[in-house]
């Protein structure tokens, strides 16, 4: 199957639950950014250009589902994709506690990008006196639904690299 409509399907299957199942599991107001777990997943196993181009539009796909103007994930996604993607080079071969909180980390930088640059071009969405509380919580419940996603993120992103790529990426054990 072609890689873009492996990311296509994926990008359709995701923005379905992001707008149905997990709209309704939420703690204080924050749900799981499951758009932008897969974000964070295709810049670690897509690399940094691979990961960008995802993770645009996944950018792009979420405008659609949530109502913020077009364009505003689709500027942070490619830039967290590609500062996950030169990040874990360092961290091949650290423990998965120590995997789980750079998701963990990486979703609440997301979160407080967009937040920021939302509030740049006008948008008032999020609560600024919780609004790390807000990032913490969404970084913990995504963290949740990581290891799943990753396998699938993998699949849908690593088809098609040249066989030097597949082999680093196979011997780094994720």
């Amino acid at each position: 199957m072609n890689t873009w409509l492996r990311v296509l399907t994926l990008l359709v299957a995701a923005a379905i639950l992001q707008s149905s199942i997990f709209t309704e599991l939420r703690i204080d107001g924050m749900g799981v950014e499951l758009l932008l777990l897969i974000s964070i997943l295709s810049g670690y196993h897509g690399g940094p250009i691979r990961g960008a181009h995802v993770s645009f539009w996944t950018g792009l796909v979420n405008d659609c589902v949530v109502a913020s103007p077009l364009g505003i994930h689709a500027l942070i996604y490619p830039v967290i994709a590609v500062a996950v993607s030169n990040l874990e080079e360092r961290f091949i071969n650290e423990k998965r506690i120590i995997r789980a909180f750079g998701v963990a980390l990486a979703v609440a930088t997301g979160v407080l990008l967009t937040a920021a640059v939302g509030h740049i071009f006008g948008e008032k969405t999020f609560n600024t006196n919780s609004l790390p509380e807000t990032a913490i919580i969404a970084g913990v419940m995504t963290t949740f639904f990581s290891k799943p996603f990753s396998r699938i993120v993998n699949w849908t992103v690593s088809s098609g690299m040249p066989q030097d790529v597949e082999t680093h990426l196979a011997g780094s054990s994720r």
